[in-house]
């Protein structure tokens, strides 16, 4: 464990200041990006650990702002996601849905992960993603809903066809027909029953940010140490 005692940092501080004042602003801006660096690396990992990633999007889009000037009042850096789902995972949030159907929610089993997996912490399998499933339009006349869906799943496990949207009593969603031609039961895929879903507090952003703080004193002390080098005041 590296640790330094605040006395050494503040006798470093002096001695830059008393013999190059003008170096100072440069440690102190070092020391502040460093810190946001160190935000960023401790984020994507958070964000790597804590959620399910779809691609690699949500981890780069987490950028730094750096300290720029040298006037050391108002030297600032920042971290964060150029990703407005980033925020609604920090914070919690509400997603809601208009039309006919609701918010799509990947269930577990389209991960391989079971029905009774919660929470979900895998991507849909391939040929479970949205984008890879074709749905046959279904007749809208002379059927009661009940047997619309035995029709539904009947006619794709005739046909070869895996997946069916179905409107059950208390659910409605895009499910997958197995078992055959004899015995085809279904698996929900994708549920769109609920118009509006609750998204819970993922934080990523603040726990990396007081991470990174606790290295700021060992990012100062180094700085501090660089400058004097600089200057032939510290071997």
């Amino acid at each position: 464990m590296f640790s330094i005692n605040t006395k050494a940092i503040d006798k470093l501080e002096r001695e830059l200041s008393a013999f190059n004042a003008r170096a100072l602003p440069f440690a102190t801006k070092s020391t502040i990006n460093g810190t946001a660096f160190k935000a960023q690396e401790i984020s994507k990992n958070e964000v790597k650990k804590k959620m399910v990633l779809r691609n690699r999007f949500a981890q780069q889009s987490i950028r730094v702002n750096q300290a720029k000037g040298l006037r050391i009042s108002t030297q600032e850096a920042a971290t964060g996601s150029i990703a407005g789902f980033m925020e609604t995972q920090e914070f919690g949030g509400t997603e809601s849905k208009t039309g006919k159907h609701g918010v799509r929610i990947p269930t577990s089993y389209s991960s391989g992960e079971g029905l009774g997996a919660q929470p979900r912490k895998r991507l849909p399998r391939k040929p479970n993603k949205i984008q890879n499933i074709q749905l046959k339009k279904q007749r809208k006349k002379g059927s009661s809903r009940k047997q619309k869906n035995l029709i539904a799943i009947k006619n794709a496990a005739t046909s070869g066809r895996k997946y069916v949207y179905l409107d059950l009593d208390k659910s409605k969603g895009i499910f997958k027909v197995i078992g055959g031609k004899r015995n085809p039961h279904i698996k929900m895929i994708h549920d769109l029953s609920s118009k509006s879903v609750t998204i819970p507090r993922t934080p990523w952003l603040r726990p990396s940010s007081l991470q990174a703080q606790r290295s700021t004193p060992r990012l100062y002390f180094k700085a501090l140490r660089f400058q004097l080098k600089r200057l032939g005041l510290f071997d």
